[in-house]
């Protein structure tokens, strides 16, 4: 019997994203392999609208599915999911994840549709191929809405092996799996992921190992990825908080931490938080020089409930003088927002970050020298979207995605670009002449762009003559 596999035993590398009829992308894969060796670093360019953001969003849609089985009703991120599948176009929005394991490749694959203004999953399926010589891909689970196995046993599975069938079909289990079906299908949400199927998955009665195995990767998978999207990097513009994605011995994930004065926390997380700043700070004043950053106890109080509270502030240190961060430049909050990420990507092999416009209020050379960095030694997988080219002067082309203006072939790669050739440059003439795969951007009229701002002015002069 093979061993039961704990999170941190298991050994893999993100292999591919496929994403089908979600938002502005028809059709779009990535890959993140290059000759069965896995990328540590991918960049994701295009113009405005072309398909890198809806990348970051169906992988939040796909973290949060596996985390909590559904999306969570909080109402930003609520919404932002819903508005990701197009409606009334007759085409059914797919996000599939490919994942290289030490034991086999696995796939999970997600149709969506939106009911009641919810987002709806209407189907999952698992892939399974061993990793030994003339293995062949197999379907190991296949949940759709609605469906039903046999006449004989009402459960939303399809697709399942004949031994399998003869298991499931026994009546205590399929009470079990009623139950959990039955939470399930009325809510729209995952099957695979929900609590009570984890715990019959891995208990490997029903479903055996291979499935057991799928699923601790996907979990692991989902633990170890960190994503940090625009929407995230705009709380920075408010001075309200400062979003921190950490990764420290302890724990990992994103918090905020408040920036508009003094505020009360718990000591636990007072102590959590020293951490991260400790982290934080071996890196931060090799990038910008002097500064380093802590979180200041200025009192404690007690509450009603006889809790100890710690009175704390978000300081920032350089040159010996001390002041509060908020004060500090947009591009610094973002540095130090995502440094304690990074340095996990860099030293950690299962770690993956994705970051929307890494480039946004970051210095163009700075930039450049950390993408350079991550790049050479990383061990983890960053992933990043951008509209700075400097990157594209230190990346290998391998590890470049470009956006296309074509929605049914949206991410697409340069194929056999000579070393010496500049990338940046590459990028650059075919925007003007073309000459990839795909076009990457709709030329614009610079005639066309006076003439819509002489007509802007029209309609303004014109709204004051009416008044």
């Amino acid at each position: 019997m093979r061993t039961k596999v704990s999170y941190f035993d298991l050994h893999y590398h993100l292999q591919e994203v496929t994403i089908e009829n979600v938002k502005n992308v028809k059709y779009g894969k990535i890959n993140f392999m290059n000759k069965d060796q896995p990328l540590n670093t991918v960049g994701i360019y295009g113009a405005n609208g072309s398909g890198k953001t809806t990348f970051v969003d169906a992988m939040t849609l796909v973290k949060t599915i596996i985390e909590a089985s559904v999306v969570p009703k909080s109402e930003d991120l609520y919404h932002s999911l819903v508005d990701l599948v197009p409606l009334g176009e007759g085409n059914t929005p797919t996000i599939s994840v490919a994942i290289a394991g030490e034991e086999a490749d696995v796939t999970y694959q997600v149709t969506f549709s939106t009911k009641q203004s919810r987002l709806w999953i209407d189907e999952e399926r698992i892939y399974y191929k061993r990793n030994v010589p003339r293995a062949k891909t197999r379907l190991l689970f296949h949940y759709k809405q609605g469906a039903k196995l046999s006449s004989a046993i009402d459960l939303p599975l399809l697709d399942l092996t004949k031994s399998v069938e003869s298991t499931v079909a026994k009546p205590k289990n399929q009470i079990k799996l009623g139950i959990v079906s039955g939470i399930a299908q009325p809510k729209g949400s995952s099957l695979f992921f929900n609590d009570q199927m984890v715990t019959i998955v891995q208990d490997e009665k029903i479903f055996g190992p291979e499935l057991h195995y799928v699923q601790e990767i996907f979990n692991t998978f989902a633990l170890n990825l960190s994503i940090y999207s625009s929407k995230i990097s705009g709380q920075i513009y408010s001075d309200i908080s400062l979003p921190l994605s950490f990764s420290v011995e302890g724990g990992f994930g994103m918090t905020e931490i408040p920036m508009d004065g003094k505020h009360e926390i718990e000591p636990s997380t007072y102590k959590f938080s020293q951490k991260i700043f400790e982290q934080i700070n071996q890196m931060l004043p090799i990038l910008i020089p002097q500064l380093t950053i802590s979180l200041v106890k200025k009192d404690t109080v007690i509450t009603k409930d006889q809790q100890e509270l710690n009175v704390v502030e978000l300081m920032a240190e350089r040159d010996g003088k001390e002041y509060p961060l908020r004060y500090e430049s947009d591009g610094i909050k973002k540095i130090i927002s995502i440094l304690s990420t990074l340095i996990n990507v860099y030293n950690t092999p299962r770690a993956i970050a994705i970051i929307d416009e890494l480039d946004a209020g970051i210095f163009e050379y700075l930039l450049g020298e950390i993408v350079d960095v991550i790049a050479e030694n990383a061990k983890g997988l960053l992933i990043f979207t951008s509209h700075n080219l400097r990157p594209l002067e230190v990346l290998d082309y391998k590890k470049i995605v470009f956006t296309s203006t074509n929605p049914a072939n949206r991410y697409i790669t340069i194929k056999n670009i000579k070393p010496t050739n500049n990338l940046r440059d590459t990028y650059i003439r075919a925007i003007q002449l073309g000459g990839m795969d795909e076009p990457v951007f709709e030329k614009v009229n610079p005639t066309k762009i006076k003439r819509a701002f002489r007509s802007a002015r029209k309609v303004e002069e014109e709204s004051h003559d009416g008044e």
